[in-house]
């Protein structure tokens, strides 16, 4: 389904905006894009599929410095990656089977958690190991969160990297090193499910991961000059404004 023009320029103004904010986090952000890509009227199954690829491509940005630097050990890395790809590519593939009230929902739920986590959840660097403790943690951690993302078009890395951190024992920096990686292979994993579909709008698909690629590149230039934590609270506060937004537009 093709949409008017304009819709698809204010959409690229919004997602250059929203890679810029980024790009000062190192994450891509697709909570904050997707239900903005929804209340502007493209249909969830379509703004899912269509936010994986901004996630996937926004993502690889940061992942060869995380390599350079030692912060993605295989092991781990491989433990968690196979079991989340199946996952995300099954939550992919059955979304378009869920009603679309039920999707809007468990979206609204996660868009509430992730908000919950950036806005209150304080991440430490303390003692926690580089490499995780637990197989059988690392497998079904990494299921859970795929799954549910790859249902509603998100990597969910706002609430992997903190289960990371506080059920896995990994190192912050190892946290989020893994999770850039998995960002891309769930991202790439959960598409190819949507793609079955066939729920696919390409003019849709420059608009949105176009921007969103070079508003990460520039706004990680910026990123030595930003307050982090309080950068954190306004997109955790925001992610709760839009989820009450989707809630109020499906009454």
């Amino acid at each position: 389904m093709e949409h008017s023009i304009y819709l698809y320029i204010i959409l690229s103004i919004i997602c250059l905006l929203i890679g810029f904010l980024g790009g000062f986090l190192g994450i891509a952000l697709g909570a904050i894009r997707l239900p903005v890509i929804i209340i502007l009227g493209i249909e969830p199954i379509i703004a899912a599929s269509t936010n994986l690829l901004a996630v996937i491509f926004g993502s690889f940005a940061g992942l060869i410095p995380a390599i350079k630097q030692g912060r993605v050990p295989l092991k781990s890395s491989l433990v968690i990656s196979i079991p989340s790809m199946i996952a995300a590519f099954l939550g992919g593939y059955y979304a378009f089977q869920i009603p679309e009230l039920y999707l809007i929902i468990i979206m609204i739920i996660c868009l509430i958690i992730s908000g919950l986590v950036m806005t209150f959840y304080k991440i430490s660097d303390t003692k926690n190991t580089t490499q995780s403790k637990g197989s059988i943690r690392e497998f079904f951690v990494g299921i859970l969160i795929s799954y549910f993302g790859g249902t509603v078009g998100l990597a969910l890395g706002v609430l992997r990297v903190p289960a990371f951190v506080y059920f896995l024992k990994m190192n912050i920096k190892t946290a989020g090193g893994i999770n850039l990686l998995l960002s891309i292979l769930v991202g790439i994993s959960a598409y190819l499910g949507h793609s079955f579909s066939g729920d696919l709008d390409y003019y849709l698909i420059v608009s949105i991961v176009l921007p969103t690629i070079l508003g990460m590149y520039f706004g990680s230039r910026f990123v030595k000059i930003v307050d982090d934590k309080q950068l954190r609270k306004i997109l955790g506060v925001t992610l709760l404004i839009l989820s009450v937004i989707l809630f109020v537009r499906e009454l």
